[in-house]
């Protein structure tokens, strides 16, 4: 029920800058046949075809299909997409190409020169500043970096309206056109605004029309539903990616912290190995000295006995009394009396 009077007051309050009336009101013949001519009035355009909205046409069978708001060419042929952009979604340049291309294919025949194509002409109108430079109107060709004044004529022309700007750089007719689409005063009398009211006014009036409208705008709203869940489902989804990416990390700098702490493990493992191998040698060095040493000791030793021995043997062999011999041992070689008694007896 809420929705259901969201809708109406929408369809009470929609104006030029809604897409569903602003295709209605164009279908118009004389309004649109008579907006072209202000927008292009070097073209002199004599007449259009009826306009067709909401025509759909594909580059390739497998291709993005395109849908135009209006849709018409002129007697020469010539091609229009006329377009209300509202809400901007920052593809514009891309998406104007896009619809480029698919007009164009209408333009070549098979068999024909290509010098035959018809001329190619998108027109949006920008509830917004397109391009973010200030303009009123845009319009943009091609041309050659090295040479930007040089236009390259390939048929194709964008043509864009910058709606909000008041800076009156369009001619008075266009101005009147872009007053009335903005809601603003007109400042001078204009019969294309007053068809442009009388227009909307019956458009508003007609009941088929605005069941459509109603059916439309709720589906639209269920949609807008629908791709705000999966947008805030994509949110979720980035944000689950972007947790598990950082444990990620997370893990790889773990991982890389414990092959570090490895690394250093086996490097204190080897410097201990190393060091124990050095502690082994020099205690097998020890143990040669120590050897060395006992072996010096006992050599020692035993010259020592034999020099008690013989020196108390020459005493003897003097006939030099015992107790003598004991003083004279024992101030020698340093010894205590039971020592000296071991080696004389």
């Amino acid at each position: 029920m809420n929705n259901e009077l969201t809708l109406r007051k929408r369809w009470e309050n929609a104006d030029l800058t809604d897409d569903y009336i602003f295709n209605k009101v164009m279908l118009d013949k004389d309004i649109c046949l008579e907006l072209l001519r202000r927008i292009l009035p070097t073209l002199n355009i004599k007449d259009i075809q009826f306009p067709n909205n909401q025509q759909e046409l594909a580059p390739a069978p497998d291709a993005k299909a395109v849908r135009f708001d209006i849709y018409t060419t002129d007697e020469h042929n010539n091609h229009y997409d006329i377009e209300m952009q509202v809400v901007n979604k920052h593809n514009l340049a891309k998406r104007i190409r896009y619809y480029q291309a698919a007009s164009t294919m209408e333009s070549y025949d098979k068999g024909k020169s290509y010098d035959t194509a018809d001329d190619s002409y998108v027109i949006f109108f920008c509830n917004f500043d397109p391009f973010n430079l200030g303009f009123q109107r845009y319009t943009l060709h091609k041309h050659i970096d090295n040479a930007p004044e040089h236009i390259v004529c390939d048929g194709q022309s964008d043509i864009l309206f910058n709606i909000p700007s008041t800076k009156h750089e369009v001619d008075t007719k266009m101005q009147a056109v872009l007053d009335i689409i903005a809601q603003r005063k007109v400042e001078t009398p204009d019969n294309l605004v007053v068809k442009l009211r009388e227009r909307m006014e019956k458009v508003k009036q007609n009941r088929k029309w605005r069941a459509e409208y109603m059916r439309l705008s709720m589906y639209e709203m269920d949609q807008q539903i629908r791709e705000e869940k999966m947008k805030k489902q994509r949110e979720e989804i980035m944000q689950l990616e972007k947790e598990i990416e950082k444990q990620r990390e997370e893990t790889m700098q773990q991982k890389a912290e414990m092959e570090k702490q490895r690394d250093e493990i086996e490097k204190q493992k080897e410097a201990m190995e190393k060091q124990k191998e050095q502690m082994a040698k020099g205690q097998a060095e020890l143990t040669k000295e120590q050897g060395k040493l006992v072996a010096s000791w006992n050599n020692l030793k035993e010259s020592q006995e034999n020099a008690i021995h013989n020196f108390i043997k020459g005493l003897q062999d003097a006939g030099i009394d015992n107790n003598s011999i004991k003083k004279s041992v024992k101030s020698s070689f340093n010894l205590d009396d039971k020592q000296v008694e071991k080696y004389l007896n």
